[in-house]
């Protein structure tokens, strides 16, 4: 590889080690845990993830219907399955339960699976969750874009309905209201009942459980300011 490389994507999961997708001379490269691996499946590829010790999760944004834009690989890069993932893939997260995609508005309004707006795949592919089919009175998705792993699920927000969305494998939902200046965020963690979210370069300390205002972190001083 020359000197010139993009990282495109990256992952880290404890203790399973990091991994990176690159760019250089127009060929895509993984690199996890001390080896480097050519990708040639696809001319571009937009993200990865670790599945667990011994497998990577590989994909392409695509809105063209392709029939394979996701790939499983083992360590030794090897392709173990690949499949058509849905279109305008916009966030993936992988727990024990499988792996969760997200779309964007692209997809949704689309055709195809990504028309779910959040699904749950197994690793060969299947359908193990579908949002929009399986989930009654759900609030809408008009686009999942951020995402955050849970035990059993992932939690997801709904901008249009102004909730933060908990959904489950099992198709059990719950949500609550999120304060509206919060709703167009660019990341979401959460821990223990508080959603910490990234917003206009703050990060907002949530305890929705608790039904308590978000606060600001200003992590320099160790001030912070209700809003």
């Amino acid at each position: 590889m020359n000197d010139e490389i993009e990282m495109i994507d990256s992952d880290t999961r404890k203790p399973m080690g990091s991994a990176r997708l690159v760019k250089s001379n127009h060929q895509f490269y993984i690199h996890w845990n001390g080896l480097t691996i050519a990708f040639k499946r696809h001319e571009y590829v937009a993200g990865i993830r670790i599945i667990d010790e011994n497998h990577l999760f590989i994909w392409a944004f695509t809105l063209e219907g392709e029939p394979i834009n996701a790939w499983v690989l083992d360590a030794d890069g090897d392709i173990k399955h690949s499949f058509h993932a849905g279109n305008a893939i916009a966030v993936v997260v992988i727990n024990e339960t499988g792996i969760w995609i997200g779309y964007g508005d692209e997809g949704i309004f689309g055709e195809g699976v990504s028309t779910e707006a959040l699904v749950c795949l197994s690793t060969e592919g299947a359908v193990r969750f579908r949002y929009n089919q399986e989930i009654r009175k759900a609030p809408v998705l008009h686009d999942c874009d951020v995402m955050c792993a849970s035990e059993k699920g992932v939690w997801v927000i709904s901008s249009i309905d102004g909730r933060l969305v908990h959904v489950q494998v099992d198709g059990r939902i719950d949500s609550y209201p999120m304060p509206r200046h919060l709703l167009d965020c660019p990341s979401l963690t959460i821990e223990n009942g508080v959603a910490y979210v990234g917003n206009e370069e703050k990060i907002y300390r949530w305890p929705f459980k608790e039904r308590r205002r978000a606060e600001v972190f200003q992590n320099e001083t160790n001030n912070k300011r209700v809003y």
